[in-house]
């Protein structure tokens, strides 16, 4: 039997997360396969050294009927993928095409079936057995540690002439340009309402180019327009899973917390010593972000 990874992408280098699912997958199976539509051939011919033994290449990944091909000709059962919007509307669909169960938020996959998931905005876990011999796994970051091995990845391009009858019409799609993808940025820089207008947000841009950090912010400052709504982190948002993550002149609402309480270190700065925030912070700083950032940003040369 084979894992399908679905390989995601940053900057044209294999993201982190789709490196810890290659790593996932080989605990699971010996044959992994890993689909993308990146045709650098002389790059991908390198994701053996991620675990990859078959890489399948495809020209869109809204070709649903392409993609339900290489699985059905590959007896692939498993598929792993990273947590991001685009995979996860793209397994919602080969879910519903091929009867695929799903299994999202996943901490871990144990050979036997079992499977634990993170559940109440990460306040708790579930463990559950999947008696499916096929399902479809959305993995959170940051589960495992990802790990190099001594394979070498074949290409195999997908015909992409095979006829689309899927019942799905895209209308329309928006590529984001990011320097660092908030899904796969392992230090993110969020900040909220306390910046008090989009003209400030230089000096968390500074913060984040210093230590190689996404941009995020909170549900009331994309609302306001002061930050693309791509940048919105919380329960309605983006759920992230980063190494650190700044707080920066946020108060910490539960909805805000649900999108980033699995984040590994949590720093806060605000200038409200009773701020919700800081009963979640790892670390935190009482004083005006005008004078604590700019303080860091020197300290960092």
């Amino acid at each position: 039997m084979s894992t399908l990874v679905f390989i995601e992408f940053n900057k044209n280098t294999i993201s982190e997360s789709s490196s810890q699912a290659a790593t996932i997958a080989n605990e699971l199976h010996n044959d992994v396969y890993g689909l993308t539509s990146n045709n650098d051939e002389s790059y991908i011919s390198s994701l053996g050294s991620k675990g990859f033994d078959k890489i399948f290449v495809i020209d869109d990944l809204n070709n649903y009927s392409a993609i339900e091909e290489v699985i059905n000709s590959n007896g692939i059962k498993t598929i792993l993928s990273p947590s991001s919007n685009t995979f996860k509307e793209l397994s919602s669909k080969i879910s519903t095409k091929l009867n695929f169960p799903i299994a999202s938020n996943v901490l871990k996959i144990d050979k036997n079936g079992k499977i634990s998931c993170s559940i109440f905005t990460g306040k708790a876990e579930s463990h559950m057995i999947n008696d499916n011999d096929s399902c479809i796994y959305l993995l959170n970051k940051n589960i495992v540690e990802s790990q190099d091995f001594e394979k070498k990845a074949d290409i195999v391009k997908v015909d992409s002439k095979v006829s689309e009858n899927s019942s799905f019409e895209i209308l329309e799609q928006k590529f984001i340009e990011e320097d660092i993808s908030l899904n796969d940025a392992d230090v993110v820089i969020s900040a909220g309402r306390g910046l008090k207008g989009p003209e400030n947000w230089q000096m968390i841009e500074d913060l984040a180019k210093k230590l190689n950090a996404a941009t995020a912010c909170s549900k009331p400052v994309s609302d306001a327009g002061w930050r693309p709504h791509h940048e919105h982190v919380g329960q309605t948002g983006l759920k992230i899973s980063p190494k650190i993550y700044f707080a920066i002149g946020i108060s910490g609402a539960i909805q805000h917390l649900a999108g980033v309480n699995s984040s590994k270190t949590i720093i806060v700065i605000n200038n409200d010593p009773e701020a919700p925030f800081f009963k979640a912070a790892d670390y935190g700083i009482v004083g005006d972000a005008f004078e604590v950032v700019p303080k860091i940003i020197n300290s960092l040369g």
